[in-house]
């Protein structure tokens, strides 16, 4: 018998064993290690509840549940390999194979961004950022709030990124801007209508610009000086969230980040030791 369906189906339970079976369910790893008396404890269930669940699952009693239960959640864990990037779990899936779902995904997409990537890509966005007398980056709502990550980071070695969430200041941001300068605009589908409207200005005024985007066939797109691609996994009408499109977009500007780093990797690392110094005088 598959224990984990028939808990998740509880054909023929009564009320007090359904709801040992959703606790079973949402605790499954803390389950298998437990005594009777701990899952009793645990789950507001008498110990006889519980040999009865054990009964009607066609099992002498709890240990060979456990056994049994251990094995399959096993052989489940295993099985967790392509998942949906837009629909990535069930209301089936326990909380552990949940996170263990969103692992998967996150492994997934970071492979799969990085393959995307080449020295040659790399080196001429870091040049680009490294020569600029000013450095500014557009995005909105969560593209945004990864931006100014990014930011903040940058800020860790000396340099300032101008980041504006308004998009009237990002327009000033960008009619300001020079050709000695870079912008960095980002957004995962493309087609986001202030960055559209940013890149046009950047392009009139002849701003070198840095894309990062999973569209690369976009208007901005084509008028970008560098391209940091992302995997085009999600459909933003079907996704339950963007899971997929934020861990690409955080694991880019780390990237990003990292090898600006690398470029006056000794210097950082001592101001880096100083700071910390610093911080211990306060």
């Amino acid at each position: 018998m598959n224990l984990i369906k028939a808990l998740q189906e509880k054909k023929n339970f009564s009320q007090y064993e359904k709801e040992l079976a959703d606790y079973i369910l949402e605790h499954s790893e803390e389950v298998i290690r437990m005594s009777i008396r701990d899952l009793s404890k645990s789950s507001y269930t008498s110990t006889s509840t519980i040999i009865r669940l054990c009964k009607k699952l066609n099992l002498s009693g709890f240990k060979e549940f456990k056994i049994n239960f251990s094995r399959e959640l096993e052989a489940e864990y295993k099985q967790i390999s392509k998942v949906d990037a837009n629909v990535p779990f069930n209301s089936r899936d326990s909380m552990i194979v949940v996170s263990k779902k969103i692992a998967e995904l996150s492994k997934d997409t970071i492979d799969l961004t990085q393959q995307l990537f080449n020295d040659q890509l790399l080196n001429k966005a870091v040049k680009m950022i490294m020569k600029a007398d000013q450095i500014f980056a557009v995005g909105v709502s969560n593209s945004f709030v990864k931006l100014n990550d990014f930011h903040l980071k940058m800020l860790r070695i000396g340099k300032y990124v101008h980041l504006v969430h308004s998009q009237p200041d990002q327009v000033f941001l960008a009619t300001n801007a020079t050709t000695r300068d870079v912008a960095i605009l980002l957004s995962y589908s493309g087609t986001t209508a202030e960055i559209e409207n940013i890149a046009r200005i950047i392009k009139r005024k002849k701003i070198p610009m840095i894309f990062i985007s999973s569209n690369l066939n976009c208007y901005v797109a084509k008028i970008s000086d560098v391209i940091i691609p992302l995997p085009n996994q999600e459909d933003a009408k079907a996704n339950i969230s963007a899971f997929s499109s934020q861990t690409a977009i955080f694991y880019a500007l780390n990237v990003l980040y990292a090898c600006i780093f690398k470029m006056n990797y000794e210097e950082n690392i001592t101001s880096r030791e100083l700071r910390k110094k610093s911080y211990l005088h306060f």
